[in-house]
């Protein structure tokens, strides 16, 4: 595709990854939670009439629960929970543990992804991290001399309380337009969460683009799907605005091989990492389909929060891709044992409608690349494939393609046919084999065994007690 890519995976490590900062700072009460925000919940519950609230709260956020829970609990008629560890993600709306307490609605605290969810309602409780209005006009005219630049901003959720006054503070520039957060369904968004007012009107690629934040995945996730001219970051909390460039060269060189490599797999490991996200049974259906008819084998993981230690168990596995919320920095890891993809980078890979092109923006979103997205390509699923080289191994890679409708059965059949011997095509023949394959229950096939008292002590002088009933 390109003459960026490598071939060992050891240059790439050289190059660190500076996207993301690492934030320990842990909000105050009063950052989090307010009277205004205890009477906009009250009327937020008592107009709909729900009963079973659950309160969704980040690690860093746990420390205050205890607190608004007090509050509420004595303002309104109606049981709280408590969702401290969540199913996925922070950010996303967890319904799997709401519904372990029978909730009918749900209030979620801090960073929010707003990824769209259709079961539950939600409220939103944002962060309200203060704006030093001084500095940030003393800042903006520095970065912005002429006062005729086309600037749009983009507010962190913690910022958006601010979002009028960040206008207002620019009244005098006429070209100066602020992103509104699609919080509910009445804002459609066209940048991740994030409206544009007449996006389809304006060159994109003629703005500068004002993120008010930190430098964290929500900026590099922005900054990936908006091809703008020049970007700037400005930090309320250091009190620092500068030009930012995140979409750095060493970054798309890693994500790049690890396109080459999943071209190169013969199984590929689907892991939910969203069960609220719109379409995320539908992503998870078009990769099927794209490795199915490469002659690929597929395999659905759903494990929860994701780590090395829960994926190294999926040893057949040649690389994961992570259907989950674009919030997910996962992506940055080097601890897991195999590449873990994004859902373009598959797309990239197995979609022969991608071939030799590479896209001016990034695709963190993967509901854009289903049926009326900005990414999604229709593809002849009876086209003939030709061979082309593995930039990573050297060898030529041969089309294995499935006849389009074939039943995996059929497949197996052939294999076994072709070869004389019992062998089948199919992803569970794999983990048979294993001489290992988790703890086995055996349910009726033993009797009891009865409780017993084991060792007690210390270390240097264990103490064994026998059982006196034998």
């Amino acid at each position: 595709m390109s003459s960026t890519f490598y071939s060992n995976d050891a240059t790439l490590e050289e190059d660190a990854e500076t996207t993301s900062l690492t934030q320990d700072y842990l909000p105050t009460l009063e950052e989090t939670w307010s009277e205004q925000e205890l009477q906009r919940c009250k009327k937020w519950i008592v107009d709909s009439g729900f009963k079973r609230i659950s309160l969704q709260f980040p690690d860093s956020l746990l420390q205050h629960s205890v607190t608004i829970y007090g509050q509420l609990n004595g303002e309104i008629e109606a049981e709280f929970f408590i969702l401290g560890d969540t199913s996925y993600g922070s950010c996303c709306v967890d319904e799997v543990a709401a519904s372990h307490v029978d909730s009918d609605a749900l209030i979620h605290f801090g960073q929010a992804c707003l990824s769209r969810n259709t079961r539950l309602p939600v409220l939103y409780v944002f962060l309200h991290f203060c704006v030093k209005w001084e500095d940030y006009q003393e800042k903006i005219m520095n970065t912005f001399p002429c006062g005729d630049e086309k600037v749009i901003i983009f507010p962190d959720t913690a910022f958006y309380h601010a979002k009028e006054e960040l206008l207002q503070q620019l009244a005098e520039r006429t070209n100066v337009r602020v992103a509104s957060l699609a919080v509910d369904d009445s804002v459609k968004a066209n940048y991740l969460c994030w409206h544009v007012q007449d996006l389809e009107s304006i060159d994109i690629t003629q703005w500068n683009c004002l993120f008010i934040g930190e430098d964290d995945q929500t900026f590099f996730n922005l900054s990936l799907a908006i091809p703008a001219a020049k970007w700037f970051i400005y930090d309320p909390k250091r009190e620092t605005l500068c030009p930012a460039t995140p979409r750095t060269s060493s970054w798309f060189r890693r994500r790049y091989y690890y396109v080459e490599v999943c071209k190169d797999a013969q199984m590929i490991g689907i892991v939910m990492g969203t069960l609220t996200s719109s379409g995320y049974l539908d992503i998870a259906k078009r990769i099927q389909t794209l490795a199915k008819e490469r002659g690929l084998r597929s395999i659905l993981i759903s494990v929860g929060k994701i780590n090395p230690a829960k994926l190294a168990n999926f040893s057949d596995v040649d690389c994961f891709v992570l259907i989950g919320c674009p919030q997910n920095n996962v992506f940055n890891s080097r601890d897991f044992y195999k590449p873990i993809l994004t859902t373009f980078e598959v797309e990239l890979a197995l979609n022969p409608a991608w071939k030799d092109t590479i896209p001016d923006t990034y695709c963190v979103d993967f509901q854009e690349l289903l049926p009326n997205g900005k990414f999604h390509r229709e593809h002849d699923p009876e086209e003939n494939l030709e061979s082309d080289v593995s930039l990573i191994t050297g060898r030529v890679r041969e089309r294995n393609q499935r006849p389009n409708g074939a039943p995996a059965e059929a497949e197996s059949a052939l294999l076994e046919r072709e070869s004389g011997a019992l062998v089948s095509n199919r992803v569970t023949e794999a983990f048979r084999e294993r001489s290992w394959r988790g703890l086995d229950p055996a349910l009726g096939q033993d009797e009891p065994a009865r409780i017993v008292e084991g060792r007690s002590g210390i270390p240097v002088a264990y103490e064994e007690h026998k059982d006196e009933r034998k």
